[in-house]
């Protein structure tokens, strides 16, 4: 039984009864003893809790008590959020009279309520509280305060120990005397040992990428053993072929562009963790794979012995567990970790080895267990070798309990953020900002202390269950920053397994819902039915979707239901359903933290109640591309965190007054100016005024500057502001400014373009800066300034006629320049006014200064005028010289500083550029309508087209 999950509850309960604003109105109303005594009596249940929690294992009658508590517990939750949230919001009117006015006439209604609710709670949570007859006793280890860990992934190091099992695979799958279409080879062996990541080594191989034109992947992990959904996994297979979404369509068709695109290929196609133990289904699906070209493979994957005798005997492939050698060195990396600077202490050597053979050298339960000792004493490494490991010999069920180990010495707050991605399907790749929004909005996150940020310590939760191996299949940015992670399908099924009722994730939904279940995930391929909530207490909803591929459809019929029976609703998925419109009911969901509508393409407008919404913290409003507008009183929400209105290419203007939401961490789109912003200078100002407000912006933002009609005189009229609208947004990792002019206005000129871009200045951590359709002929100074910045893009700039000095830019990796019809030269330059040599005719030059040393990728695309770099900075002995290279002189072309790290090169659309640096490391050279000297010259100096 998962206790962790209300146990994270019940600490909601607790901060609630703290709360100045509801204290002070019961102190009002009359009855701040009630609340008083609520407040004793949820902290002994919360020791009661506590406790049987300590104990894991109950019996049934221990269960049935602690499931009354959790019940319970969840009630007092919704009564006293509803409340405090009441009270917050008696607090905002109190600023406007007329508001304040006519809440006087609910006061007493509100009052009565309250008193009632906080009464009736009380006596329920009284009279389970103090019947505990089964006394559970605390365990007598103290209580372990939660420290920063680490997030090197020292679970995740290299795959150790399957040489011999790729080379064997690979063997069979480039064996030529093979002549059917297509053949099968099994990979069969129990959950743990590493068959996905086998096959991955497998599909990856170099020699099985140039042997095979077609690669495909998909999992079906969820698939039912008995009946498979033939369509849904052709479909995944399908849009894995062709990168794009094929909503909508037919069986026929699916089954019809899958048979022709194999038939094109020699292929090699992998089926993940299969379970299907029905010949005749099987027979199904491996019939729209005929027709491949002679040597076409498939690989499967699959625990059960059942399932490999189906596909057939001779192309099993049996996996072992690792030898004890390479079990020990697996250990050994995950529990010492991989960097040492000091050989570990020898006893834990010693005991580490008695560890392992306790894991039958299966890798998962290895990892799990060195993960667990990872940074513990010697204490601790002795009692867990007491404990009784279970040997797992006999097969993966016996390796539950290592994984349940793991997941029981976990604090309450990670216990119940793990058990909460249950509700995502085996394979699903899960976004970690996502992730720590749904467990912002469940209240399951609690900071180290005051001055750690909720989205920190989030952070740090997710670093520690990806330290312990709950997470695996990481996916990074361009900044090296985790985005997306999976979870290894044995950790799910045990996750499930403790989590019985209270979590439910389906492919169906019919009939009504078991009053145990608090979370609810759907998966549905068919049309939603009219009625089909009852009234319940669920607190998360998700529509789970993998990329746009499912077909539902949703409409009032569907929502008005869902508003009205789901008011205890904390997180609401509705994305991908092709909503049109939402109801006005939707303000009624007084709880509701998440809300997402991404990629309702079809929606319009908003209802005005959801800025009702007071609880709301995090608003996706991502894909929905005829969106037109934000509701005006946006501002009220006053606890938003996240905002991300990507791709809503009809939404023009940004309603006034965003400045106000003070908790703003991500915001994902700004217009200034649009609609309304017309009438003066000082007024289209004001959006940035707004945007500077929010100080806590981290991540990536793009700006859309929109120029009023009349912007060369409007700027003319000048009034004091601060200018540094970004500057202090140190948090901020990439910007993305794009301007565009307002339909039927002329456009701005280059003097005022390049005065507002001055100040919009950012702050010097920026590592990604790009900007589109900007009108000034140069760059401000402060594009000089940004020591960290890593890729520097410029498109469809008209006016720009040169760059600044780039020289400071140590770290940049990427510089592209698109259409940039005026651009001549990039100013590369020191200033050399102060230097103590003789410089010779139009030339200077400084030993050891390097030229963009971090440089890996540059393209220059559509220049017309462009000429190449001016006033070059390079060696030459200890003379410094000075020059312009604009011709192929060959001297000059030697003189010219290399780009030593240069691996890619794309030259397009330059007729009139002869000369650029030397690029001795690249890998990647392309030159397409340019100037043929330039071609020539690069051949002579050795380079590689």
């Amino acid at each position: 039984m998962d206790i962790g999950t209300v146990l994270s509850v019940a600490q909601t309960v607790f901060a609630a009864l703290q709360c100045p604003e509801l204290k002070k109105m019961c102190s009002i109303l009359g009855y701040k003893t009630q609340l008083g005594d609520l407040q004793v009596t949820v902290s002994a249940i919360n020791t009661v809790l506590r406790k049987a929690e300590a104990k894991r294992e109950l019996n049934d009658e221990e269960q049935l008590y602690v499931e009354d508590l959790k019940d319970a517990i969840y009630e007092a939750d919704d009564l006293l959020d509803e409340f405090v949230t009441l009270v917050e919001q008696r607090k905002l009117t109190e600023s406007d009279k007329l508001a304040h006015f006519f809440s006087l006439f609910n006061e007493l209604g509100v009052a009565y309520k309250m008193s009632r609710g906080v009464e009736k709670i009380r006596r329920k949570l009284d009279a389970i509280a103090y019947n505990n007859q089964f006394r559970f006793k605390l365990d007598p280890e103290p209580t372990r305060k939660r420290r920063p860990e680490s997030d090197s992934c020292v679970n995740a190091v290299d795959i150790i120990g399957r040489e011999d099992d790729l080379e064997k695979i690979i063997g069979v799958l480039l064996d030529s005397n093979v002549q059917q279409d297509v053949s099968f080879i099994t990979i069969v062996g129990i959950g743990g040992l590493g068959k996905t990541a086998l096959a991955q080594l497998v599909y990856n191989d170099p020699r099985v990428k140039s042997a095979f034109s077609l690669r495909l992947w998909t999992c079906v992990s969820d698939q039912d053993r008995k009946e498979l959904d033939l369509e849904d996994i052709l479909g995944n297979i399908l849009a894995s072929v062709t990168g794009q979404k094929h909503e909508g369509s037919t069986m026929d068709w699916v089954q019809g562009q899958l048979r022709k695109t194999l038939a094109d290929h020699k292929y090699l196609l992998v089926l993940d963790d299969v379970w299907t133990e029905n010949r005749n289904q099987w027979c199904a699906l491996v019939k729209y794979f005929i027709g491949g070209q002679t040597g076409s493979r498939i690989v499967v994957t699959t625990r059960s012995q059942k399932t490999a005798a189906i596909i057939g005997d001779s192309s099993m492939y049996k996996l072992q567990g690792l030898s004890k050698e390479d079990s020990c060195c697996l250990f050994e990396r995950t529990a010492f970790g991989s960097n040492q600077s000091n050989l570990p202490d020898h006893d834990l050597v010693e005991m580490g080895r008695e560890i392992v053979d306790l894991c039958a050298c299966v890798p998962l339960a290895i990892r799990v267990i060195g993960s667990l000792l990872y940074g513990q004493d010697k204490s601790t490494w002795r009692s867990y070798q007491k404990t009784g490991l279970a040997n797992i010999r006999e097969g993966e069920n016996d390796i539950m309990p290592i994984l349940k180990l793991s997941y029981h010495n976990l604090e309450s707050p990670l216990k119940s953020c793990f058990s909460y991605c249950t509700l995502f399907p085996k394979d699903f790749e899960i976004g970690k900002d996502m992730l720590i929004s749904l467990w912002m909005a469940q209240g399951y996150i609690v900071p180290l202390d005051k001055n750690q940020s909720i989205e920190d310590a989030g952070e740090e939760y997710f670093s520690i269950l990806l330290r312990r191996c709950f997470f695996q299949d990481i996916r990074i940015d361009a900044f090296n920053d985790k985005i997306t992670c999976k979870i290894h399908d044995l950790m799910h099924d045990m996750a499930q397994s403790v989590t019985e009722k209270e979590i439910y994730a389906t492919n169906t939904i019919s009939g009504n819902l078991d009053k145990k279940i608090r979370h609810l995930s759907v998966a549905s391929r068919r049309e939603y039915g009219r009625y089909f909530f009852s009234k319940n207490h669920i607190r998360s909803y998700l529509h789970v979707d993998r990329g746009g591929l499912l077909l539902s459809t949703v409409d009032l019929f569907f929502l008005e239901p869902l508003v009205a029976n789901c008011m205890c609703l904390r997180v609401l998925d509705l994305s991908w359903l092709k909503i049109k419109k939402l109801p006005g009911s939707i303000g009624k969901l007084l709880h509701l933290r998440y809300f997402d509508l991404s990629y309702n393409v079809d929606l319009e407008m908003l209802p005005k109640s959801i800025t009702k919404l007071y609880n709301l913290q995090t608003f996706l409003l991502t894909g929905c591309e005829k969106l037109k507008e934000l509701p005006k009183d946006l501002s009220k929400l006053v606890k938003l965190r996240v905002l991300d209105i990507d791709d809503c290419y009809h939404l023009t203007y940004m309603p006034r007054g965003l400045g106000k939401l003070s908790c703003l961490h991500r915001l994902s789109n700004f217009i200034v100016g649009g609609k309304g912003s017309n009438s003066s200078w000082k007024q289209w100002f004001s959006g940035l005024e707004d945007l500077k407000a929010l100080e806590k912006l981290k991540g990536d933002l793009e700006i859309q500057i929109r120029w009023p009609k009349d912007a060369n005189n409007a700027v003319k009229e000048d009034y004091k502001r601060d200018r540094l609208y970004l500057r202090s947004k140190e948090h901020l990792k990439a910007i993305y400014f794009k301007f565009t002019d307002e339909e039927g206005g002329g456009r701005v000129d280059d003097v005022i373009a390049g005065s507002l871009m001055e100040e919009l200045q950012p702050h010097p951590n920026l590592k990604w800066l790009e900007v589109q359709e900007y009108h000034g002929a140069r760059m401000p100074d402060w594009a000089t300034l940004l020591p960290n910045l890593v890729q520097l893009c410029l498109f469809h700039c008209g006016e720009l006629e040169y760059l600044p000095f780039l020289g400071n830019l140590r770290h940049l990796k990427v510089l592209k320049l698109l259409r940039l019809d005026k651009l001549e030269y990039i100013e590369v330059n020191t200033p050399l006014a102060n230097s103590s040599f003789m410089p010779a005719p139009q030339l200077v030059c400084a030993k050891g200064l390097s030229f963009l040393p971090s440089l890996k990728l540059l393209w220059l695309n559509n220049l017309p005028e462009f000429k190449g770099w001016r006033r070059m900075v390079v060696g030459l002995g200890n003379q410094l010289t000075e020059f312009t290279v604009d011709n192929s002189n060959k001297a000059q072309w030697q003189l010219l500083p290399s780009l030593s790290q240069l691996k890619s090169l794309e030259i397009r659309g330059c007729p009139k550029l002869t000369c650029m640096p030397l690029c001795p490391g690249v890998d990647n050279l392309y030159i397409y309508k340019s100037n043929d000297i330039l071609n020539e010259n690069y051949i002579r100096n050795g380079m590689r087209n």
